[in-house]
């Protein structure tokens, strides 16, 4: 009985170390907080490879983005040598830290920069939590194999644009083309099933960057890799965020973006000031 006793005693008094570790998590190499709700203990991703995860991000009740409302259900992210970068964001700390099928949320401290692409609401918030399950884990030779045709459908996708900017340059698409208040005009090429995009949800977006003459000036699929961003906040040009609020995701369109609402006189390098643009997208 007095061996239970103490026994009993000794569970009580590191009862309440374990539960705060378990709610306090680990604090990883890049200064996030960490918390494994499963640990299973099974494969994990290396550095070089890919994986897929089911993601839901949060500023205390608010969702900001959730990979829930893309077509696949998933969000994709490389996984590059951090001790090479300045920047690690918090799903590819979470993803090397993380075995398959393994549940987990990362918090990231908010600051005065990253406040003002939070909801009001959720400004005085100290953390943004990514509620992360890794579903899947691609290696490094089927990336390899995913990235060559990647390049094949970058040499298709570029030809389908090139014939479309031709056909509005000529003129060919006025009966199909909307044209909103604000002077954009959008061709929706396939219709979106996944949820409408909303304003300040962090989106994963592909595209292609044309000029009317034909001319491409950027694109995100030769790099592999979708821009994310919360979208009607400035980080993009006024016509893309706009015609990007009109779509589902899952859309493809094209968005002819006038010179008002793109970069007008003040523009990159690579296009000439007060030039129209012609950008295909595709929301996932």
């Amino acid at each position: 009985m007095k061996e239970l006793f103490l026994s009993l005693t000794i569970l009580v008094t590191l009862l309440p170390t374990a539960l705060q570790s378990q709610s306090t998590g680990i604090v990883t190499t890049h200064g996030y907080r960490f918390i494994n709700h499963t640990n299973k203990r099974s494969k994990q991703p290396q550095i070089g490879e890919s994986v897929s995860a089911r993601v839901d991000v949060r500023a205390g009740k608010t969702l900001l983005s959730s990979s829930r409302k893309s077509a696949s259900g998933l969000y994709i992210y490389d996984l590059p040598d951090t001790s090479t970068v300045n920047h690690v964001p918090p799903v590819v700390e979470a993803a090397l830290l993380m075995g398959l099928g393994d549940s987990v949320t990362i918090y990231q401290k908010i600051d005065d920069y990253m406040k003002q692409f939070i909801p009001e609401e959720s400004r005085n918030e100290k953390e943004i939590a990514f509620q992360i399950v890794l579903v899947g884990i691609q290696s490094v030779e089927e990336k390899q194999r995913a990235a060559q045709a990647a390049r094949e459908q970058t040499l298709l996708v570029r030809k389908k644009v090139e014939a479309t900017v031709q056909d509005y340059t000529m003129g060919r698409l006025d009966s199909r083309i909307i044209k909103t208040k604000s002077g954009l005009k959008i061709l929706v090429e396939t219709p979106g099933q996944g949820l409408p995009v909303v304003k300040e949800e962090a989106v994963q977006v592909h595209y292609f960057g044309f000029l009317t003459d034909g001319t491409s000036f950027d694109n995100s699929f030769e790099r592999h890799e979708p821009i994310t961003f919360p979208v009607g906040v400035g980080q993009m040009i006024p016509g893309f965020d706009e015609g990007v609020l009109q779509l589902r995701h899952g859309s493809k369109a094209y968005l002819f973006i006038p010179p008002a609402l793109g970069y007008g006189e003040e523009t990159p390098d690579s296009i000439p000031a007060n030039a129209e643009l012609v950008f295909y997208i595709e929301i996932l």
